[in-house]
């Protein structure tokens, strides 16, 4: 009798993105993702896409920019010690975190670009209740980021 293996898929490195910050959505999305990389004892990269044209690390991007990527950081402060004032019952199951801000004007290309990039193996992107007619004519990041990763995509309500 031939014996049949079944491989099971782990993720090692996970990538949850938002491009909103401070929402009750966002805040789900990203607990979501903690417990996930938690289970799967997988790195967490949190990346917040800026919807704008233009190079963040360029000598002087313009003063909204700042501020958006200021509001980014002090978004994942916040994350952070959440997930450091969880952990700090737990030492052995420490949770590894990474954070990184970008722009792009199209942000599932740049989530997918991203991802491809960095070798991540499961992304993790909220969904939001759009309309039929509003989400056929401007598009849902999470249906191109889905339809466009190389790898599994995790969508969540």
């Amino acid at each position: 009798m031939d014996k049949i293996i079944i491989e099971r898929k782990t993720f090692s490195k996970m990538l949850v993105a938002i491009d909103e910050l401070m929402t009750a959505a966002t805040d789900r999305v990203v607990d979501y993702a903690i417990n996930i990389a938690k289970d799967y004892d997988a790195q967490l990269v949190i990346l917040h896409v800026i919807r704008a044209d233009t190079n963040l690390h360029s000598v002087n991007p313009p003063s909204h920019i700042i501020e958006m990527r200021k509001q980014a950081q002090a978004y994942f402060v916040k994350i952070t010690e959440k997930i450091h004032e969880q952990d700090s019952s737990n030492k052995e199951n420490s949770l590894r975190i990474r954070t990184e801000v970008i722009a792009s004007v199209r942000i599932a290309d740049a989530i997918v670009s991203y991802a491809k990039d960095k070798h991540i193996d499961l992304i993790i992107i909220g969904i939001r209740g759009m309309s039929k007619l509003k989400s056929m004519l401007v598009g849902s990041v999470a249906y191109d980021v889905v339809r466009y990763a190389h790898c599994p995509v995790l969508s969540v309500k």
